[in-house]
């Protein structure tokens, strides 16, 4: 018997989407649904009407631009789970502008909490934690480090809800029937299924590197003491290239850790000063980097998963950065990338930003694989 299932909706009515998503999740061995929903859709009602269909499951999830694991035309992406092999404790960080850290850390206090135990005794095999934070709040940062700080030893996931860009609409996290802004939740589960953390990132390294001589959050003033976008400027025609001021994006830098990138996306550029989509600080050594094989790396990377988790991936929660997708489709490449997720029983959305442990990533696949029981 099949412990996931995945089912989609289509259309933007909050009301016919939550009965439609119900419908198909509904079952008496139901442990957790994990819903993901164009923001267009009333995320109020959304919430509120899907957990009293589906209660005393709960239902978790979040607004996005586009849902991952999804037909033609749909709307919203949902994942239910099934059966005694799961135990699901579930954590809230409301109002996070208060004190994100401490909000955060909270979150997988009650999210242990409600498993009877505490995060200092979360077990790796048994436990892993994905979170959802609202991905318009600016907080994104101080959420990742809090509730992956909270218990280290456990894997921690997640990704930071969307809405629409460019614009001052709000994202949503939801929880227990409850949608929330400057929010994020933890969800900690609890099994004898092998879990597996997913991170995959196609970009590859250039010889351009610099150091961050003076930043303030998400955006840099200077690179080798000198302004930032000049000395850009040189890195890009050191490798030969030219900057289109217009369109950074084609480069992004990132900050290794014992040789692992973690990247941080170029969003705009203003005067001499470089936008991030996630924080820096002076010191960080960056390296600039470039696009690379993105199906082939998301293939071989799930591949890799599937056989960590037993050989074969029974469900697979999946967090893919907007900027993944923007470079799938600049090259003609959405099929292709939709089809690799479509090999795995995966449910996703488009994200904002990724959490990996502690830090906040972009242009990522983060995700949670779940597989065989352990033996």
């Amino acid at each position: 018997m099949a412990i996931a299932r995945n089912v989609t909706a289509t259309g933007l009515d909050a009301s016919q989407v939550a009965e439609q998503i119900a419908r198909d999740l509904a079952g008496e061995n139901l442990r957790l649904a994990v819903v993901f929903a164009d923001w267009r859709i009333d995320p109020v009602v959304l919430a509120r009407e899907l957990q009293k269909a589906l209660a005393p499951a709960p239902v978790v999830g979040c607004t996005t631009i586009g849902v991952i694991g999804a037909g033609e035309g749909a709307t919203c992406a949902a994942m239910g789970l099934y059966g005694d092999w799961l135990r699901v404790g579930i954590g809230l960080a409301p109002e996070l502008p208060k004190s994100a850290l401490a909000r955060s850390r909270d979150a997988v206090r009650h999210a242990a909490a409600a498993l009877g135990s505490h995060p200092d005794l979360l077990d790796p095999n048994r436990h892993a934690a994905i979170t959802l934070v609202d991905g318009s709040s600016g907080l994104e940062e101080a959420f990742c480090i809090g509730s992956a700080a909270a218990s280290p030893q456990i894997r921690v996931v997640g990704g930071s809800a969307a809405t629409e860009l460019g614009s001052t609409r709000r994202a949503f996290v939801w929880a227990n029937g409850e949608a929330l802004s400057d929010a994020g939740l933890v969800v900690i589960l609890e099994s004898e299924r092998r879990f597996e953390a997913v991170t995959s990132s196609h970009l590859v390294s250039t010889t351009a590197k610099a150091v961050v001589t003076a930043a303030v959050g998400r955006a840099i003033d200077e690179l080798d003491g000198r302004p930032a976008v000049v000395r850009l400027r040189e890195l890009v025609r050191e490798l030969g290239g030219k900057l289109d001021e217009a369109q950074p994006s084609e480069y992004s830098f990132a900050r290794f850790v014992d040789g692992v990138p973690y990247v941080r996306a170029m969003t705009h550029l203003e005067g001499n000063r470089i936008h991030l989509a996630s924080a820096v600080e002076p010191g960080h050594v960056l390296r600039l980097m470039q696009p690379g094989d993105l199906i082939g790396k998301t293939v071989r990377d799930l591949e890799q998963t599937q056989e960590h988790v037993g050989g074969q991936i029974e469900a697979l929660l999946a967090f893919s950065c907007i900027g993944r997708h923007w470079d799938a489709a600049a090259r003609g490449l959405g099929a292709e990338l939709a089809s690799a997720y479509a090999r795995y029983p995966t449910t996703g959305f488009q994200s904002y930003g990724e959490q990996t442990g502690m830090l906040l990533v972009n242009v990522t696949l983060t995700g949670l694989a779940i597989g065989a029981p352990r033996s």
